[in-house]
């Protein structure tokens, strides 16, 4: 994370806070249902926020959950790569 934010990223202490993407850690080849996912976060409230985020969110804008993955490649190429490749898809 630390490399990030000299990226410019900033570290949300809740997903009420404007996160843009959550970062999910796991093995090569390991595949996590979307919904264990959810159920890690805090509680429902948090689930919800996540799940309905681009209609909760100012401006629409849902918030990414992603393998770490998509962080240590996009901070190899100095730029946020698209996520579609790295997303955890509902």
């Amino acid at each position: 994370m630390i490399e990030a934010t000299y990226l410019g990223a900033v570290e949300a202490d809740t997903v009420f806070h404007k996160p843009t993407h959550i970062i999910v850690y796991h093995k090569d080849g390991q595949e996590i249902p979307y919904k264990n996912i959810l159920r890690s976060l805090e509680g429902q409230p948090e689930q919800d926020m996540v799940k309905f985020s681009e209609f909760l969110c100012s401006g629409g804008e849902k918030i990414k959950i992603v393998y770490q993955n998509w962080l240590s490649d996009s901070l190899k190429a100095n730029t946020a790569l698209p996520v579609a490749e790295y997303e955890v898809l509902p």
